[in-house]
């Protein structure tokens, strides 16, 4: 409760914010001790098929990336466990994708005010994002996705307080030195091609 008898969520309620559609619940990661009896049970069960797979020098970890439409690099992930990982919630992250940078500043000014804790901001070629834990301890990322691809999973550090400009530059800059950077729309038709290889329903 606050001073004048509020409770939080009714305190969050009041606070006045620029007006923003709501984002979209986009993709989700688990966390698994089989991972490949995983990955063939959602490709054979669900038609998804694999993006991507590696181990990012932040993460540290085994990461698959799978997705059932050409215009998402990955709906679904599954995450190697590791001592320290969540003994039973499955819960790697939950995921919601925004428009414009603005909105994602406008998010992390929301989840400030809701005392989300651990903000890390990211930029992971695909998209620039910003990870926070909810109250219960739960991994929440918001993102915008850019206009490009590259070999997943990829993260540098990312500073939100940096002009859109600045922050468009950079990330081009550094992706045009990777040899797995390429345009979105490139990478959609392949994954288009994939998908249209395994068709779900014959």
């Amino acid at each position: 409760m606050d001073s004048r008898g509020l409770s939080t969520i009714e305190t969050l309620s009041k606070i006045e914010m620029p007006p923003i559609n709501r984002p979209a619940l986009m993709h989700l990661g688990i966390f698994t001790d089989h991972q490949e009896e995983m990955r063939a049970f959602y490709e054979y069960v669900l038609g998804l098929v694999v993006s991507d797979v590696g181990v990012a020098h932040k993460f540290k970890r085994r990461i698959v990336f799978m997705t059932g439409t050409a215009e998402h690099h990955h709906q679904f992930v599954l995450v190697a466990r590791q001592p320290g990982d969540p003994p039973c919630s499955p819960v790697f992250q939950i995921s919601f994708c925004v428009p414009s940078l603005a909105m994602l500043r406008a998010a992390r000014a929301r989840a400030i005010e809701a005392k989300a804790t651990n903000f890390r901001p990211m930029n992971h070629g695909n998209s620039w994002s910003l990870y926070f834990n909810d109250p219960e301890g739960n991994t929440v990322e918001v993102y915008m996705e850019t206009p490009w691809y590259v070999g997943q999973p990829f993260a540098d550090d990312l500073d939100l307080d940096l002009p859109d400009e600045e922050i468009f530059a950079t990330t081009e800059r550094r992706l045009g030195a990777l040899d797995t950077s390429q345009a979105a729309e490139a990478w959609s038709r392949h994954m288009q091609e994939l998908l249209d290889a395994r068709p779900y329903m014959k």
